[in-house]
């Protein structure tokens, strides 16, 4: 399993992804080797039973420019791949492993399964604009091609896959992220939480994301404006770092409302955790949004939500049930929904205990890993009948 982030080297929701996914499989006797990129501090290699994880250099050569430091990322990976024995199959994430992955696919005669987690056609709301752009739409195609499966983490993301990069429908699995409901659950004194971030008598309201524009953080901010301009006892707090995040702080400041917002930037995941448990409503007004796993994290300690209905989130909430949906980018219907779960407290605690429940049953890494575990056996099956054979290496090649 090839990724170019893996706990503690944590860019996104992909390093989660892995890291819970790959402990899945080892926990159903599957022989994981993940390779990734160093970090300061941290082993070059690691064994746990079934799972090992190997870290390679990201580093130490000139690079000209972000693609040209991936590919070169990627021959490192190559490399330590090689050195494993009895590869049955190669698994990678996202287009930043593309070139590992694909020639590994060539060099073994191994199949290639793909987990695509977004798309830059998505991220870019169907416009490239930049050369780069446009080079990463053209890896996730070409890997997507070379693959003999593809996973995504929603139907809505399987309809991108078929728009975008004409991937066949038969080749796309749909298999959602998961969560570990239970490694949220902390000890700990809610209260004294609760007042390092906002008085007794306010409510809580969480974002959680990058601060770019298709997490829709500049729609968070609008929203809070409109709202506390009709009601004082609501504070929010918003975590994640990003290019939007000055701007709106300065737009907050300016508002002369800053003392009624909390900008964490990056936290570790014991205080993420925290904040989820002592909020009382989250809110994700992405625009564009493959999976969710925020929505999720929140639902599973028993938070209402309140989501953009678009892409993944609008599968996870059921609307009125386990939360609300309002248009995406609706300031206006944001602000309402919020204010309306602040209004309605029996109602916010029901969609709370629905949402914990729908994550407990759908949303386990136990499910996810035993979906994952079946696609590797059925594409197992198929390559076993299949005339492309493995082909014996020379000492030459390798």
């Amino acid at each position: 399993m090839l990724s170019w982030e893996y706990p503690p080297r944590i860019v996104g929701g992909l390093a989660r992804h892995v890291y819970w996914l790959s402990k899945a499989l080892a926990q159903r006797g599957v022989e994981v080797t993940v390779i990734t990129l160093d970090y300061p501090e941290t082993p070059r290699v690691e064994q746990e039973k079934n799972l090992k994880i190997v870290r390679v250099a990201g580093h130490g050569f000139t690079s000209s420019d972000f693609a040209s430091w991936v590919h070169q990322f990627n021959l490192n990976m190559i490399e330590a791949a090689l050195e494993e024995e009895d590869v049955s199959l190669i698994h990678v994430h996202d287009w930043l492993t593309a070139t590992a992955g694909i020639t590994l696919k060539h060099l073994l005669r191994k199949p290639l399964i793909t987990t695509i987690h977004s798309t830059e056609y998505g991220r870019r709301r169907g416009v490239l604009h930049e050369e780069l752009q446009r080079h990463i739409h053209e890896v996730e195609w070409w890997l997507a091609y070379e693959s003999w499966r593809v996973i995504v983490c929603s139907h809505y993301m399987k309809g991108e896959l078929m728009r975008f990069l004409r991937v066949p429908e038969d080749k796309i699995s749909v298999i959602s992220n998961g969560i570990n409901p239970f490694e949220l659950k902390l000890q700990f004194d809610v209260r004294e939480i609760r007042r390092k971030y906002a008085d007794d008598w306010e409510k809580i309201v969480l974002f959680v994301g990058r601060m770019v524009y298709e997490k829709g953080p500049h729609v968070f901010v609008d929203a809070a404006l409109s709202l506390l301009s009709r009601r004082q006892d609501v504070k929010f707090v918003l975590v994640g770092e990003g290019p939007m995040r000055k701007d709106l702080m300065d737009k907050i400041y300016k508002s002369g409302l800053w003392h009624k917002f909390y900008f964490t930037g990056f936290v570790e995941d014991i205080e993420l955790y925290e904040l989820y448990e002592v909020c009382d409503i989250a809110v994700f007004p992405s625009l564009y949004e493959p999976f969710g796993i925020v929505a999720l994290e929140a639902m599973s300690v028993g938070k209402p939500v309140v989501v953009s209905d678009t892409g993944g989130l609008s599968e996870i909430v059921v609307d009125g049930f386990n939360g609300l949906k309002v248009p995406p980018g609706d300031v206006r219907a944001l602000s309402y929904a919020i204010e309306r779960l602040i209004v309605n407290r029996g109602m916010a605690e029901e969609m709370g205990r629905n949402g914990a429940q729908r994550v407990k049953e759908l949303y386990s890494w136990d499910v996810v890993g035993e979906k994952t575990f079946r696609l590797y056996e059925q594409v197992l099956r198929e390559y076993s009948s299949n005339p492309w054979k493995p082909k014996k290496l020379t000492r030459a090649l390798l």
